[in-house]
């Protein structure tokens, strides 16, 4: 597709997020209001109300609501099984969204960047070398998980290995929010929750090491 086709979409694009925010900012509604409006929105739709949640957790990240949030709800809604399950669906869904979206917008930007800047140079590098390893270490050390997704979508990475390690990488973090979810009802779930957060970090600690990911966001002129 050409370039004025593309502003057009990117124009849409952050106007459907200027006005998500604006109207959420304008709603007047708090945190735990937005939570149980969301939860009976999605239980009006009885036995299809799993399918409505996966859609909305896929597209999710093309406005950047927190999926955190959309974890707790589901496992209030669902149970922590289900929840889990649901989740990881619509959040692997929602990632390869984000990379898609990042690729198509930002190739020819990364590739202008890329030879103006030792950092953008070192990012694509880094991903280009060991893409699953880096994309597996970042999703560990629960980093953004939005800005992880569209940035590799912008570097040379590929989709499978950005995938993959998406899918192995986001299990710790969200098996912590839906346990925490679930604590709710069940107090119990939250050593388990710990624990999950616990070999998620370590895991992190482990990769780090091997895939040195600070050189991702610092240059290699930088002392050790």
């Amino acid at each position: 597709m050409n370039h004025p086709f593309k502003k057009i979409l990117l124009v849409i694009w952050a106007g459907v997020i200027v006005s998500a925010i604006i109207l959420y900012l304008n709603s007047g509604l708090s945190l735990n209001k937005l939570v149980v409006m969301i939860r009976e929105f999605i239980t009006s739709y009885g036995v299809w109300g799993p399918l409505i949640y996966i859609i909305g957790y896929s597209f999710r990240s093309l406005v950047f609501f927190p999926g955190s949030l959309l974890a707790v709800i589901s496992a209030l809604l669902f149970g922590p099984l289900n929840g889990f399950l649901f989740t990881l669906i619509g959040e692997n869904i929602s990632a390869n969204i984000s990379f898609v979206v990042g690729r198509y917008f930002g190739s020819s930007l990364m590739k202008f960047l890329g030879t103006k800047s030792k950092i953008i140079q070192s990012i694509e590098s880094k991903f280009y070398e060991n893409g699953f390893l880096a994309v597996l270490t970042m999703r560990l050390m629960f980093l953004p998980f939005d800005m992880v997704g569209y940035l590799s979508g912008v570097s040379r990475i590929r989709q499978r290995d950005f995938a993959l390690g998406t899918f192995l990488g986001t299990i710790p973090g969200l098996a912590t929010f839906i346990l925490m979810g679930s604590s709710i009802t069940d107090p119990r779930n939250l050593i388990l929750a710990l624990i999950f957060f616990v070999v998620g970090w370590s895991l992190s600690r482990c990769f780090k090491e091997r895939q040195n990911i600070i050189d991702l966001v610092r240059p290699k002129s930088d002392p050790q």
